[in-house]
């Protein structure tokens, strides 16, 4: 997640859901963003979020499978205490979460870019695992289907 600023109200919520673990290991990594790479055009590369100030990860790492539901429940508490209404995602920190959380980490015309490039390049979307990005269907297919082909 990014947020622009950790005010004592974030602070303490960190302390606090740290302390409350009882996982093995629990984290929050903290890393601040700007300088070079935020000089960088927002359309430069696929990362679109150069203008956010903060990058935020929390995570919890357990030895048992029947362990999961409990640790999801902490990590999605503990990210909501942090969030502010601000969607936006980092690709590499994201789990299995959906085509809707990938969409945050590639907003807007990024997310176009890439679904363009995935239909030109893997048309049969041969590499979807990960943080899949399906292709964008050709004019060809919309019509077949009914639609109106759009740009």
């Amino acid at each position: 997640m990014f947020v622009d600023a950790i005010e004592r109200d974030a602070a303490e919520a960190i302390v606090d859901h740290l302390r409350s673990s009882t996982a093995q290991t629990a984290a929050a990594q903290i890393r601040v963003l700007g300088g070079a790479m935020a000089r960088v055009p927002a359309d430069a590369t696929v990362f679109a979020h150069r203008k956010r100030r903060i990058m935020v990860n929390v995570a919890v790492m357990y030895g048992r499978p029947d362990e999961a539901a409990a640790r999801e429940e902490w990590v999605t508490g503990f990210a909501s205490a942090l969030t502010r209404g601000d969607a936006g995602a980092y690709v590499g920190f994201l789990g299995d979460e959906g085509e809707a959380r990938v969409r945050e980490a590639y907003p807007g015309a990024t997310w176009e870019r890439l679904t363009a490039i995935k239909a030109r390049y893997d048309p049969t979307n041969l590499f979807r695992l990960n943080q899949n990005i399906a292709p964008r269907p050709s004019k060809r297919t919309q019509t077949m289907a009914g639609e109106t082909p759009s740009m």
